[in-house]
């Protein structure tokens, strides 16, 4: 069994000691079928809200059919550790303390022309509306990705919807974070192996565009990702897997420093803002939580 496949035998074999017996496959896909459930609210802690299948229904990727039903999906993991409408963060670890409202598939513009939007993966609200927290989450899309390419309209100034002077800053550190080969129509590709440090630049980009439509100066970016504690569930992958996780945390260790100008743009602008790397573990950890979801979202945890 090849490495990919020993990873969703994990996530697997994990979802089923910590949920109940549940049916897989129900997709059109030839291989990989058995890392998909039946039935969504199967792959789900909670019966999704109203709103929520509004919100995941008009983001990118159609994610409510057959992507959320996959074992291994960033947006099943995002909805069954936010939940519902609110999520409580009992202890200070990754946000403020307190109870934030929560949406997900939340779009942001990017460039003039440009009808993509920056799709992050959730935004929450504290209470009384001093703290807002956008939220990345990576399950195993680092590790089973593919290189990422950097279109070359993010190079051109023009295309950008702020002053002249902070776009040329965005360019810069988009620069710094590609290689030197021209691809197709002007793309180029991530220097990056794991780490997609192309997408949360973006997230940044929207990020500072919106800042006077935001209820506080206070904004945080969190990049939560799924990491496996043991490796040696993988079996001959283990220090395989050690490695790739370095690298990984290596490159964001490098990203932070590269977007260090972009980060002084929101500092200029009375900006508190703050970036940071959260494996999934310490993410939950820092949330509240009732024990029959703590058993559920167990699956999560290797």
């Amino acid at each position: 069994m090849e490495f990919p496949e020993t990873v969703l035998e994990a996530i697997k074999a994990r979802f089923v000691e910590t949920n109940a017996h549940v049916r897989f496959g129900g997709t059109d896909l030839t291989t990989r079928n058995e890392y998909y459930v039946m039935h969504l609210a199967d792959n789900l802690v909670d019966t999704m809200a109203e709103q929520h299948k509004a919100e995941y229904s008009q983001g990118r990727g159609v994610e409510l059919n057959e992507k959320m039903r996959a074992l291994r999906s960033s947006a099943a993991m995002t909805f069954n550790v936010l939940g519902n409408e609110t999520v409580r963060f009992a202890q200070p670890g990754c946000a403020p303390a307190g109870t934030y409202s929560v949406s997900y598939e939340y779009q942001l513009p990017l460039l003039a022309g440009n009808s993509n939007c920056a799709n992050l993966d959730a935004r929450l609200v504290l209470a009384d509306k001093t703290q807002v927290v956008y939220c990345e989450m990576k399950m195993a899309e680092w590790l089973l990705g593919w290189p990422k390419l950097l279109r070359a309209s993010y190079l051109d100034r023009e295309r950008y919807l702020i002053p002249a002077a902070h776009a040329q800053v965005f360019i810069e550190v988009f620069e710094s974070l590609v290689k030197n080969e021209v691809r197709t129509k002007g793309s180029r590709q991530s220097k990056y192996m794991h780490f997609d440090a192309l997408q949360m630049t973006k997230h940044l980009l929207a990020l500072y565009g919106n800042i006077d439509n935001e209820p506080t100066r206070n904004l945080s970016l969190i990049n939560c990702v799924w990491e496996i504690n043991d490796a040696s569930v993988l079996g001959k992958y283990a220090e395989k897997y050690r490695a790739l996780l370095a690298i990984e945390h290596e490159e964001f260790a490098d990203f932070t420093h590269r977007v260090r100008p972009i980060l002084e743009l929101f500092e200029n602008r009375g900006i508190n803002f703050s970036l940071t790397y959260t494996p999934f573990d310490q993410f939950l950890a820092c949330i509240d939580k009732t024990e029959a979801q703590k058993k559920k979202l167990a699956r999560y945890l290797l």
